[in-house]
């Protein structure tokens, strides 16, 4: 059962989190007809988020004690193998995001993170038709592997946590949304660089 600082976490995001679902890169991909050029574009637009996200989060103190291990959840380097394997650059700008003000904002902006790999798993099957069978040129969809539903959990675990300090509920909702809005923006603004 859903605990309630990730319900309300769920429900002040939805129409955020819904309009990312139509984003055209996204929407290609969900369908299986993206093209590799195209997906290279994505990879690295998503490379420019998710770095610039977990230096935000690397500042934050306090996370250890919620239960989060940063280390482990990482997965740039999954976009860079990913982006190698294509042949693509991963020399790409970093997304403009808002300061993190301590833990409760920071587990909101993993909420967003790591709610993210739910739907990407999904979306690596989505690419059987364009890649070969295996991992190759998808690790990053694929994630955290047979850890991810216990990375799940246990995130769920630290926003509950996190949920019952006095305000931190609220500086949650506050982080979830400043990262998805940030997540918009870097997707629907024009490259900085040229697909290599």
């Amino acid at each position: 059962m859903d605990g309630a600082a990730r319900a309300a976490l769920r429900a002040a995001t939805d129409a955020a989190h819904q309009r990312l679902h139509g984003l055209p890169g996204f929407v290609a991909l969900a369908e299986g007809r993206i093209a590799l050029p195209d997906y290279a574009v994505l990879l690295r637009r998503m490379l420019g988020f998710h770095a610039a996200l977990e230096s935000r989060l690397d500042a934050v103190e306090g996370l250890d004690t919620l239960g989060i291990d940063l280390a482990a959840r990482r997965r740039t380097h999954l976009l860079r193998a990913d982006l190698d394997w294509l042949g693509a650059s991963a020399a790409v700008p970093l997304a403009p995001l808002p300061e993190i003000r301590g833990p409760a904002e920071a587990m909101g902006a993993l909420y967003v993170a790591e709610g993210s790999t739910l739907g990407a798993r999904q979306l690596a099957r989505a690419l059987d038709a364009v890649l070969p069978p295996g991992e190759a040129g998808r690790r990053f969809l694929i994630g955290h592997g047979e850890r991810h539903g216990a990375m799940w959990r246990d995130c769920c675990a630290a926003i509950e946590r996190c949920g019952v300090e006095p305000g931190a509920r609220d500086a949650m909702i506050a982080g979830a949304a400043a990262t998805f809005a940030a997540f918009e923006a870097w997707f629907t603004v024009p490259e900085a660089v040229p697909a290599a």
